[in-house]
């Protein structure tokens, strides 16, 4: 994959969990310590961000840095959760959510009760 590919699908997952956030650009600027206008430049896949700033978006919209950087939609054997995350493929993003929530959750409780 070319590093421009890296840029706009990353750009692209940014959007799209901002939106699902409900924030607006300037809402995620202000709250991560970015400019709105390098926030932009990163959602249209013109530059890729720092490590320090993927963590700060990241913080904000209570994501794993795995969301943004995630661009393949194959399953691939070697991965534990590709079964999970491939069968999810088509579901609505607003339900993906959701469910990551709930396994957030799911698994508090069970590192509470069995001292994991």
């Amino acid at each position: 994959m070319e590093k421009k590919d890296v840029q706009i699908n990353f750009g692209n997952n940014l959007k799209k969990y901002r939106v699902l956030s409900g924030k607006s650009q300037e809402e995620l600027a202000f709250e991560a310590d970015l400019s709105t206008v390098y926030l932009g430049i990163i959602e249209r896949g013109e530059r890729c961000p720092t490590i320090d700033t993927l963590l700060k978006i990241c913080s904000v919209l209570k994501i794993s840095p795995l969301c943004l950087l995630d661009f393949g939609d194959e399953p691939d054997d070697t991965e534990p959760y590709s079964i999970i995350k491939y069968a999810l493929k088509d579901v609505p993003d607003i339900h993906k959510m959701k469910l990551a929530c709930f396994f957030e959750k799911f698994a508090d409780l069970y590192k509470e009760n069995f001292k994991v």
